[in-house]
């Protein structure tokens, strides 16, 4: 580290752009030069992927072109995209590409019909279910005693390349009736493929000890609950439409806010 502390700026830049933001955000704390390297352009350029300027959008005023870089990454926190149906976001540790899909924007069979579907606004949820924050401005819950069929797709340009992705059904799960024990098939993988991966999952409880597989829901840190439903690897050679799918018995009161896809977790 000494021998570093003597590299001019430009130098100790170059090498922290190798590292990861968290690192980069760590770094700052060494010294001055090490601060002034790390917030420099030339770091968080690199973190920022290509695909990025034509897949994100901000209701800010201010083009992207004029923020510095680092103030841009950070931007990118949970930013509203294609109409404010999905929400963007860098993974802060690896710095790949991370998305959730709107309830709006899923394929729910019979999704449309009042009285086995309510949409409801997120102050509505809030003052009737008490559930926290949401990222999009609805969500929607079963409401009539039925089976259950969900589906979701993105296309795999969007992800990071090389990458090894984890799709997750994110809901409240705390008022599921009927057939809470029941097993959930679940699907993910290229469209057109025989080679995806297909699961049975459990919604009936929350379970953060031990090792289960990802089989029961888990407890998430923004208050809801999210159920693993399969992994991808991203090569990132080719175009394709990544599907996700969901099939319940009957069940009620599942209150869904959407599918999250993100890097999985070394």
């Amino acid at each position: 580290m000494t021998e570093m502390l003597g590299l001019p700026e430009g130098c100790i830049a170059a090498i922290i752009s190798s590292t990861t933001p968290r690192d980069a955000c760590r770094l700052t704390c060494v010294s001055t030069t090490f601060r002034s390297a790390a917030d420099s352009d030339v770091v968080w350029d690199s973190f920022l992927l290509p695909e990025y300027p034509s897949s994100s959008s901000s209701s800010s005023s201010t083009t992207w072109s004029a923020l510095w870089k680092k103030e841009l990454y950070f931007r990118t926190c949970h930013n509203l995209i294609h109409n404010g149906k999905m929400s963007f976001w860098f993974d802060l540790q690896s710095g790949k590409n991370c998305y959730m899909i709107s309830a709006r924007e899923l394929n729910i069979v019979d999704g449309d019909v009042i009285y086995e579907w309510g949409w409801f606004s997120i102050p509505e949820v809030k003052r009737r279910f008490h559930m926290p924050d949401c990222r999009f401005p609805e969500v929607v819950k079963r409401s009539e005693i039925g089976p259950i069929e969900i589906g979701g797709k993105i296309t795999t340009s969007l992800l990071s390349p090389k990458t090894t992705y984890v799709a997750y059904l994110v809901f409240a799960g705390n008022r599921i009736w009927l057939g809470d024990d029941d097993p959930v098939e679940v699907f993910v993988g290229l469209a057109g493929s025989i080679n995806g991966q297909k699961r049975t999952v459990y919604f009936h409880r929350e379970h953060q000890d031990g090792d289960d597989d990802g089989f029961f829901p888990k407890k998430r840190a923004d208050g809801w609950v999210e159920s693993e439903l399969g992994e991808f690897f991203n090569g990132g050679d080719k175009d394709g439409e990544l599907l996700m799918t969901i099939k319940t018995t009957d069940k009620e009161f599942l209150l869904v806010q959407g599918i999250e896809i993100r890097p999985k977790k070394k």
